[in-house]
């Protein structure tokens, strides 16, 4: 879709290698594959296939340690503050910068 091309060239920018998937399910199956090599991961609270939270929930059961980036155009969601309150590493409001991104994502990486 646009938005992951988008998404995708913002983080190149920023200097990071980004894989994308469509859907939940997809992205489950290249973190399955990739996660040795993956070093965080960014969410949007809507996605195709269920929700970003839905996704960082089951992530998070099977790998612990997965550093995650939450976005959404929802400033006061009550899944926002689900997310935060399980683990989620950070929230960033869209739209957001490349800029807001980068900076985002090196605390989330920390």
């Amino acid at each position: 879709s646009a938005i992951l091309h988008i998404a995708r060239g913002m983080l190149e920018q920023c200097g990071y290698e980004a894989l994308t998937a469509p859907s939940g399910p997809e992205a489950i199956e290249i973190y399955t594959r990739e996660h040795a090599s993956i070093d965080g991961v960014v969410l949007d609270l809507a996605m195709p296939g269920m929700s970003g939270l839905e996704l960082f929930k089951y992530m998070k059961e099977i790998y612990p340690g997965v550093r995650v980036l939450l976005t959404s155009g929802l400033m006061e969601s009550e899944d926002v503050r689900t997310a935060l309150a399980l683990g989620v590493r950070g929230f960033l409001q869209k739209p957001y910068s490349v800029e807001e991104l980068s900076l985002k994502i090196k605390e989330v990486l920390g």
